[in-house]
């Protein structure tokens, strides 16, 4: 006899909240180290394929304002930029969401040591990019626990929040959330309640590997066909 939808549900409540206790686990672990990792969600299409648009930019000044309290505590800091060069409605950025950020940090003052950006993305996606959300948390997730960091923060939309932290939640660690919003946001609240997050808490949490439908086409969608 078939699940009903109610078990269904009950049973992929059962396994998020194991999940959850999981990843509340590993940073009770790591609570107290004086290091922070701050994750700073990009945001294409870049103005004139170089520059961060609005809701980037928000961001990243929100994750500076971070960084410096964080410093002012004594903590040691790194910053991830995720994003690899992304093409949007037939127009491709000239350099990638990682390179644009990156260096709008180091205008602000921020010391290009600690910014981490294109050698993550390398490092944890390889030849496939970095190219949706659930990526960004992939490499990030990666790289905290690969690390020696105490604290995990992530800059994000107000739009993206949910669906990011179930992907963060999936990978093992729960991040500090700060929201950075703008007054238009890329992300649909009404879309992302009904679409993304069903998607995410029922078909596929972590939109990785070759089998992963959404995440290949995000990816045909969005990466630059090569040149030369």
């Amino acid at each position: 006899m078939a699940d009903t939808p109610e078990q269904k549900t009950t049973d992929a409540r059962t396994a998020w909240d194991e999940k959850l206790h999981q990843a509340q686990a590993l940073m009770a672990a790591r609570r107290g180290r004086p290091s922070a990792l701050i994750e700073v969600a990009a945001q294409h299409p870049l103005v004139d394929g170089v520059r961060p648009n609005e809701e980037f930019e928000a961001r990243l000044d929100r994750a500076h304002e971070l960084y410096a309290q964080l410093i002012a505590d004594g903590l040691s800091v790194e910053m991830y930029v995720p994003g690899s060069r992304h093409m949007f409605r037939g127009i491709t950025d000239k350099i990638s969401l990682s390179q644009a950020g990156s260096h709008y940090l180091i205008t602000c003052g921020i010391p290009a040591a600690h910014i981490r950006g294109e050698d993550l993305n390398h490092r944890y996606k390889g030849a496939d990019g970095c190219y949706n959300s659930a990526d960004e948390c992939f490499v990030t997730a990666s790289h905290f626990k690969d690390g020696a960091f105490g604290t995990l923060l992530a800059v994000l939309s107000p739009g993206q929040l949910h669906r990011k932290m179930l992907h963060y939640i999936q990978f093992g660690v729960l991040p500090l959330p700060y929201t950075a919003p703008t007054l238009a946001s890329f992300h649909n609240y009404v879309h992302e309640a009904f679409v993304e997050l069903p998607h995410v808490l029922f078909e596929d949490p972590d939109l990785q590997g070759p089998n992963s439908v959404k995440a290949n086409r995000l990816r045909r969608e969005r990466r630059p066909e090569p040149t030369g």
